[in-house]
């Protein structure tokens, strides 16, 4: 693909539902290759970081929150990429019909795509032992035990992103020092999730599964990237779902609330007795809706986290 669109809502304050409402349009409706939402601009940052020098995932807690204050319940741009000049304008027809602001597409060439990531991504420390790096800035000085690179695709996954960084979290938190042999990365994307895995435990097999094409070529690019390419993983459409295994010790699933609701009796189903869950893509206010659905279905809540608006879910699979 060697040009893509951007649709940007201006200055816009949803509610939560709407902000949903919106999201789910894109992903469901038009397939968007990804969200990019931000409330500061370059000025406002440096006034507001002054002389303090950081490095991207290096902003201490107290620095976060000070930011987080500053753009809470303020007016942002949320910018929807698609890979077609058709499906933008449709979506932005679509959004502007119930959506209170200015609304504009445009069209931009891949380079811009690539000059636009290496230009707002930097490393991410999810915590002392893992830090998330781009793969441009492969030399960066890490002190977590454990890095991993990721070259950016289109919407496929970052790190950067609150959902994701929320199910790595969990994961370092809560997995890492359990023996785990097999993983199920569902909706993989880049494959930041399953790789992470296989980062801690190598002599473990991932599944990667996602309806994209291009996104399991992503993740076999970062594979290739981490030195991991000749590990024991796929890379499945859904015309190989089938293949997958019966059980695994971890399943990842970082998509959207409704899929999650769709695809609770399989997800569930393919967690070995003993074994976690991790779900994320979830706004705050679909948390409790979620948490009733999967504790009613025959697994328990064991830890929740949450960031902005954002949150991460991670359940247990009693032994028989």
């Amino acid at each position: 693909m060697d040009k893509f669109w951007v649709v940007t809502l201006f200055h816009f304050q949803p509610t939560e539902a709407e902000r949903s409402k919106i999201e789910k349009t894109a992903f469901e409706n038009f397939r968007s290759l990804g969200i990019e939402e931000y409330s500061l601009n370059e000025a406002e940052v440096d006034s507001l970081l002054g002389e303090r020098s950081y490095s991207g995932g290096d902003l201490p807690a107290e620095v976060l929150e000070e930011v987080e204050a500053t753009v809470l319940g303020r007016p942002g741009n949320y910018r929807y990429f698609f890979d077609s000049e058709e499906t933008a304008r449709a979506f932005k027809q679509a959004v502007s019909a119930f959506a209170l602001c200015e609304c504009q597409s445009e069209e931009k060439t891949v380079e811009d795509w690539n000059a636009e990531w290496k230009k707002h991504y930097s490393p991410i420390r999810v915590n002392d032992q893992l830090e998330i790096i781009p793969s441009w800035l492969g030399n960066h000085p890490s002190t977590s035990t454990h890095r991993i690179l990721i070259n950016p695709g289109m919407g496929f996954g970052t790190g950067s992103h609150e959902t994701t960084y929320l199910c790595l979290k969990l994961f370092t938190e809560n997995i890492s020092s359990t023996l785990v042999s097999t993983v199920l990365d569902f909706g993989s994307g880049s494959g930041i999730l399953g790789l992470t895995a296989l980062k801690f435990f190598p002599e473990s097999r991932v599944d990667f599964y996602d309806i994209d094409l291009e996104a399991n070529k992503n993740c076999y690019q970062n594979a290739e990237i981490n030195g991991l390419s000749n590990s024991a993983f796929r890379l499945l459409l859904p015309d190989y779902r089938s293949e997958l295994l019966e059980k695994y010790d971890v399943v990842f699933a970082n998509i959207l609330e409704s899929i999650l609701f769709q695809e609770k009796v399989p997800l569930i189903a393919h967690i070995k007795n003993g074994g976690l869950l991790i779900l994320s893509g979830l706004l705050r206010h679909q948390v409790p809706g979620i948490i009733t659905a999967y504790s009613e279905s025959g697994v328990t809540l064991k830890s929740q986290v949450e960031k902005g608006d954002w949150a991460a879910l991670l359940f247990y699979k009693a032994l028989a």
